[in-house]
C-alpha cells in the first residue's frame, strides 16, 4: 500500500545552464521585479507569457552568480539544459521545444549548493539541480536556494502517485484509464454522468429519496458530502484514484463546502487529479490566484482533456455533467 504523502510545495523551479558572461548588477535588480512579475502572471492564468518572464529573470539571476566561487560542477555526462521544475514533473527547454518528465520517468533529483559569507553569515549563492532518468542526466543552476526539499524526500512516493489508474467509481475499484496513454476527460464525464442516472449510484453517493436530479436541484446532503470529503482524500488503499471523479461530482453537485479539498488537489502531483481539482474549485467559485489554471499543468495532459476541462468549468451549476449541449 502507497504511504500517503504531502502534495508538491513549490509552484514551479526555474532552472538554466550556467551563463557564461558576467552582468551582476543589472541582474540582482531585474531578477526580483521579474520574479514577482512572472508569478503574478501565473496565477492570473497566463501560462506562456509568465514562463517567459520567468526564464528571463532567472537567466538574469544567473549571470550574477559567475564571480561566486567553489560552485559544485556538474556530473560528468550531464547535459545543462534549461528546466522547469513544476509539481506534476519536470519541463525541459519549455521555452524552446519543450518536453515533459513526469515523475515515474525520474529517478533521482539531487541538489548542490554553493556558499558565500555575507556580513559574517553563510547564504546560499546558487543552487545546481541533477536530474537523473534511466537514459541521460540533465542539470541546471538557479540563484540562490531551491525549495525542492519535500521534493527530494518523496519522489518515489510521487512517482508511485502519478503512475495510479483513475478511478471510474468512487470507491476506486473499477479502473477508467491514467490519462497519459490517451484521453481520459470525457471517460470521467460519462461515468459520472453515469453514477448519478442509476439506483447504485444513489446508494454510492448516499443520495436522498428522488434521485440524483432532485438532490442536485439543491444543495448536496451532509450524508453525500461526506461521501465526497472521503473519496477526496483518498488513502491509497485501493486499486484506482477515486479523486478525479469526485472532483467532478462536487462541483456537479455545487458542493462549496469541498473547496478546500479540492484546493488541495491542485498540487498533486498526479496531473489528472490536479486538473479536476483545480476545474472543480473553479466552477465552485474558488479565486484563481488560488485554484491556479488548466494552463498551468496543460502541458501533462491532453490536448483534447485541457478543453474539455474548460469548458465544463465554464459550463457552471448544472444537472448535466458533460459540457456540451446533450441530453443526460
Amino acid at each position: 500500500m502507497l504511504r500517503k504523502l504531502p502534495p508538491p510545495d513549490f509552484r514551479y523551479v526555474w532552472l538554466h545552464p550556467e551563463p557564461g558572461s558576467t552582468g551582476a548588477p543589472l541582474a540582482a535588480a531585474g531578477t526580483a521585479g521579474l520574479a514577482g512579475a512572472s508569478a503574478a502572471v501565473w496565477s492570473a492564468g497566463s501560462h506562456a507569457l509568465s514562463l517567459g518572464l520567468i526564464a528571463v529573470g532567472s537567466a538574469l539571476g544567473l549571470l550574477a552568480l559567475v564571480r561566486a566561487e567553489h560552485r559544485p560542477p556538474i556530473q560528468r555526462g550531464a547535459r545543462e539544459v534549461t528546466m522547469a521544475v513544476v509539481p506534476w514533473g519536470i519541463v525541459v527547454d519549455p521555452d524552446t521545444e519543450p518536453r515533459v518528465l513526469r515523475w515515474p520517468a525520474v529517478q533521482r533529483v539531487s541538489v548542490d549548493v554553493s556558499h558565500t559569507m555575507r556580513g559574517g553569515t553563510p547564504a546560499i549563492v546558487s543552487s545546481l539541480v541533477t536530474v537523473h532518468t534511466e537514459r541521460e542526466v540533465l542539470a541546471g543552476r538557479a540563484a540562490g536556494a531551491v525549495d525542492l526539499e519535500r521534493l527530494l524526500a518523496n519522489l518515489e512516493g510521487y512517482a508511485q502517485e502519478a503512475s495510479r489508474p483513475v478511478a471510474a467509481d468512487i470507491e476506486g475499484l473499477t479502473v477508467l484509464g491514467d490519462g497519459v496513454t490517451e484521453p481520459i476527460a470525457a471517460e470521467l464525464l460519462q461515468a459520472a454522468d453515469g453514477i448519478c442516472a442509476t439506483s447504485r449510484g444513489d446508494a454510492q453517493l448516499a443520495l436522498p429519496g428522488g434521485g440524483y436530479r432532485t438532490a442536485a436541484a439543491r444543495a448536496a446532503a451532509p450524508e453525500t458530502i461526506a461521501v465526497l470529503r472521503s473519496a477526496l482524500s483518498w488513502s491509497y488503499d485501493c486499486p484506482a484514484d477515486p479523486r478525479p471523479l469526485a472532483a467532478i461530482l462536487a462541483g456537479a453537485f455545487g458542493a462549496e463546502e469541498l473547496v478546500p479539498e479540492l484546493l488541495r488537489l491542485a498540487s498533486s502531483p498526479h496531473p489528472v487529479v490536479a486538473a479536476f481539482g483545480k476545474a472543480a474549485a473553479l466552477r465552485l467559485g474558488a479565486p484563481p490566484n488560488r485554484a491556479g489554471s488548466l494552463d498551468e499543468v496543460a502541458a501533462f495532459l491532453f490536448e483534447e482533456d485541457v478543453e474539455i476541462g474548460k469548458r465544463w468549468i465554464a459550463s457552471g451549476p448544472t444537472l448535466c455533467l458533460r459540457p456540451r449541449a446533450q441530453a443526460c
